[in-house]
């Protein structure tokens, strides 16, 4: 009785703490982060993180990873995540590389390739993607155009949606509404590092709290 008793008193101690520490886990976080990343990770991560700790302000800015981690624009942020080639060495000694993932065309489910000129629906240039889809076709002799190019993950599904041509994404974030297109015209486009930039000085118990909601969230998709 004595022992159940002292572990009842243990768990209801260690309640206290959790519950005391989600009180005090309070501040503003500066997230930087891929809009394709922004629609798919965030709705599960910023609910559930802010009602357990709804005393932290989170600040997110969704942009190209090669300007999120720009010397101009870096410092802006205390938790980023990017994308890397696998190639690429790392410029920041602490940016962690979450997984490595495969990079896939994507297409709406409901819509047939066309036979000639394939189409491309693009985020501007600067974008890992886009480099890696235009390097890789220029590999080959099947025709193909760019039809449509927006910065905005949304614009680009929209895109999509009304058949304007296909595009690639990392395979862990590819959204229900569209799938996944294996045809002999489209090459194979290799892997890309998700990375995690953690660079908080201020808040560093809520910087680290919510980076690992982030790995969480990496590792399971």
């Amino acid at each position: 009785w004595l022992y159940e008793h002292a572990k009842q008193m243990l768990k209801i101690n260690d309640n206290i703490f959790r519950e005391l520490s989600i009180e005090t886990l309070r501040g503003r976080m500066r997230l930087g982060i891929p809009s394709e990343f922004a629609s798919v990770l965030l709705p599960s991560i910023i609910g559930e993180f802010s009602q357990r700790y709804p005393d932290v302000s989170l600040d997110v800015t969704s942009a190209l990873s090669k300007h999120l981690l720009s010397n101009a624009q870096q410092n802006k942020f205390d938790l980023i995540l990017a994308l890397l080639h696998p190639t690429q060495t790392p410029h920041h000694e602490s940016l962690e590389i979450l997984r490595e993932d495969e990079l896939v065309w994507v297409g709406d489910k409901n819509r047939n390739l066309p036979t000639k000129n394939l189409p491309l629906v693009l985020a501007p240039e600067d974008c890992i993607y886009r480099s890696r889809v235009i390097s890789q076709l220029k590999q080959q002799t099947h025709a193909w155009k760019i039809n449509y190019t927006n910065p905005d993950f949304y614009g680009l599904m929209a895109a999509i949606k009304q058949g304007l041509g296909i595009t690639a994404l990392a395979k862990s974030i590819v959204p229900d509404e569209l799938e996944i297109i294996r045809d002999k015209r489209l090459p194979n486009l290799g892997s890309i590092n998700i990375c995690l930039l953690n660079q908080d000085t201020q808040h560093p118990q809520v910087s680290q709290t919510l980076a690992n909601y982030i790995r969480a969230r990496i590792a399971v998709n």
